[in-house]
């Protein structure tokens, strides 16, 4: 089964040019433009049973931001791992991502290779994870 990633970031020329990346690697890519409609988009998946294998999260967007659905994360029990990117790292962003153990942080700039590296070994620790029902240290 193809694995499944949701993008959520606020810059198009970013968010076409990872799903280009992760497309070559055989990964489903949806991708949203804000914070509002990458929510709304993960409480659907989740009511529906069809839960994303990771979520790629911007930080800084206009209205709704990462630090808002990290906060859903934590108040819900949402165990989706996921990769924050951002351009700066403060004590709420570290705050929010220490209560989240399927989390790695990436602070801009990285290449697209740096990220695809990360989603592949991120997607291949949740498998082996959720085949032996163990935890991954790389989260912790």
């Amino acid at each position: 089964m193809r694995k499944k990633v949701l993008l959520i970031d606020d810059e198009e020329h970013f968010r076409n040019s990872v799903k280009i990346a992760l497309k070559r690697e055989g990964i489903q890519v949806t991708d949203e433009q804000d914070g509002s409609d990458g929510l709304r988009n993960i409480i659907l998946s989740m009511a529906t049973g069809s839960l994303y294998d990771l979520i790629i999260l911007d930080i800084m967007m206009p209205g709704l931001t990462g630090i808002d659905i990290l906060e859903f994360f934590i108040q819900n029990e949402v165990s989706i791992p996921v990769i924050v990117v951002t351009g700066y790292m403060d004590y709420d962003l570290r705050f929010f991502c220490s209560h989240i153990k399927k989390i790695k942080v990436m602070e801009k700039p990285f290449s697209h290779d740096k990220l695809v590296g990360q989603v592949l070994e991120m997607l291949k620790t949740e498998g082996s994870l959720k085949n032996s029902g163990g935890q991954n240290e790389l989260y912790q």
